[in-house]
């Protein structure tokens, strides 16, 4: 399963044929791409993790103990090992 940020920003290029073919650029979020070209089709949205998150928490000494650090390391081998295949 990959998931993506329906929050993160983009810009979509748009010819403007009105005003002789000229190219813009709009800023949107995945999230309003959606919902502006793809009427009716609605993403499932889950809630995620970022490994990132979990590898910065993995080195913070003050707020997890050897425990945590070593199992949250686990779980992000098992999911690096996976992405390989």
């Amino acid at each position: 399963m990959k998931l993506i940020d329906l929050d993160q920003q983009m810009f979509i290029p748009v010819v403007d044929e009105t005003h002789g073919g000229v190219t813009i650029e709009m800023k949107m979020t995945v999230g309003e791409f959606f919902a502006r070209c793809c009427q009716g089709f609605e993403p499932e949205v889950v809630e995620a993790i970022p490994v990132e998150w979990i590898l910065n928490k993995v080195g913070d000494e003050e707020t997890y103990t050897l425990k945590y650090r070593h199992a949250w390391g686990q779980l992000v081998g098992l999911w690096t090992n996976e992405q390989e295949v």
